[in-house]
């Protein structure tokens, strides 16, 4: 009875997620109404040591990533005000380069930054850096292809995406092991789409040298875009210590804010140097971090009912073979251009045991990648979807649906060579 009713709440929960620009409901608000009502149904159905061991387990996996994301979010705002990619773009401008030129030095740029950074912020910076550069036309198409590289190379990274931190952080794969085993099936699934789309961008057309700003660095800015920019490799040391990654992140964080507060003493005159950290706090996309907490505390009482693993069983059976995984996780990535990848990956987390690292290393490749093939499909495809105008559900799928369908599949098939030979 429990279970019925649980999974009817789930349902109705995620309906008004997917549907919250039509109902006028935030997917936050929806979100954490829908854990509380699952938590409730799971307190009456299992006894009271039983139900705080497992709400204990979720809160611990949620701490650690709402922590590690509203410091990185904080590190990013440091970025934005110390004016580094105001200088990056004016660093571009001054190459000369033509259009399709240029395109291809943004997709390079997206695809590091997006592992190093997030996709969804890479894809808001770079889609900025685009607006400048690029005419209409054109800026559709190139704002379209961000989209996918920013995901595919979010997808190789451990703190590159969303479900990518989730599995890291469940220990499912090590940080050397999704780098290794994901780096070639994120180029191939950034490489094909931006050879097919960038092949209609005019080819001579050249971009202004000239720049609407004039900012230049001092030499205490550019100390500071460096600790923070290092502050992002930090949960990379401290996990190889035993250590969580949020600790090298927070270290990060507490490095960076000592650094400008000596900087501001050495410079006392008013400067952006003054700002304060807790304005970067502020800016902190707060919402996205209550809509995740509210999707991991659901899924989290799906798991203490026992309802994802029936589902598993129901799907997979109790010893599932590789193959029947290989094309369960692939389908879950062709599903998150529809479904949102964090409730798909949190449910695979809670529910799948004794699946190897390499497998779960196509997980956070497929579910990463996968919404790229609809706007809707993820983070930063809604994101651009706001910031370019004329980019259209239909406008984005004629662009790049049947590119970014091409390279998942030639992800897939080098994920699978790769596992074959090697592993």
């Amino acid at each position: 009875m429990a279970e019925a009713i649980a999974l009817s709440l789930f349902a109705a929960g995620y309906l008004a997620i997917t549907m919250e620009h039509r109902i006028f409901v935030n997917k936050a608000a929806a979100s954490l109404l829908l854990a509380v009502a699952l938590w409730i149904v799971a307190s009456f159905a299992l006894p009271v040591a039983e139900l705080r061991f497992f709400l204990a387990e979720t809160s611990v996996d949620i701490f650690g990533l709402i922590i590690f994301l509203l410091t990185a979010m904080t590190l990013v705002e440091i970025l934005v005000h110390y004016h580094l990619f105001d200088v990056l773009e004016r660093w571009l401008r001054s190459r000369g380069w033509t259009t399709y030129h240029m395109s291809w030095a943004l997709v390079m740029l997206t695809f590091v930054f997006s592992a190093i950074l997030d996709n969804l912020t890479t894809t808001i910076v770079m889609i900025q850096i685009a607006r400048r550069l690029f005419p209409k036309q054109e800026l559709l198409a190139v704002g379209a292809l961000l989209v996918i590289v920013a995901n595919a190379g979010g997808a190789f990274s451990p703190i590159g995406d969303v479900t990518t931190l989730m599995l890291w952080f469940a220990g499912k794969f090590s940080a050397s092991q999704i780098i290794t085993q994901g780096f070639l099936p994120s180029i191939v699934m950034a490489a094909i789409p931006s050879y097919m789309i960038l092949s209609h961008i005019h080819k001579k057309s050249r971009i202004p040298v000239d720049c609407d700003h004039d900012f230049h660095p001092s030499r205490s800015d550019r100390a500071i875009m460096l600790v923070t920019l290092g502050s992002f490799l930090l949960p990379l040391a401290a996990s190889f210590v035993g250590l969580p990654p949020y600790m090298g992140l927070l270290a990060g964080l507490g490095l960076v804010w000592v650094f400008i507060d000596f900087a501001k003493r050495a410079r006392p005159q008013n400067t952006h140097l003054q700002a304060s950290i807790h304005s970067f706090l502020q800016k902190t996309d707060i919402e996205s971090l209550q809509f995740f907490i509210g999707i991991l505390l659901a899924v989290g009482a799906l798991h203490a009912l026992g309802i994802l693993h029936w589902m598993t069983d129901a799907l997979l059976g109790s010893a599932p073979s590789w193959t029947r995984l290989v094309t369960a996780f692939v389908g879950l990535g062709l599903g998150s251009a529809v479904v949102d990848n964090v409730p798909l990956t949190a449910a695979a987390i809670s529910a799948l045991e004794g699946v190897s690292p390499s497998l779960w290393t196509l997980l956070a490749i497929t579910v990463g990648t996968g919404g790229s093939l609809l706007v809707i499909g993820s983070a930063a495809g809604v994101v651009a979807m706001g910031m370019i105008q004329g980019m259209t559900f239909m406008k984005y799928f004629k662009i790049a649906a049947y590119p970014s369908l091409l390279g998942f599949l030639g992800a897939v098939v080098v994920w699978a060579v790769q596992y074959k030979l090697f592993l």
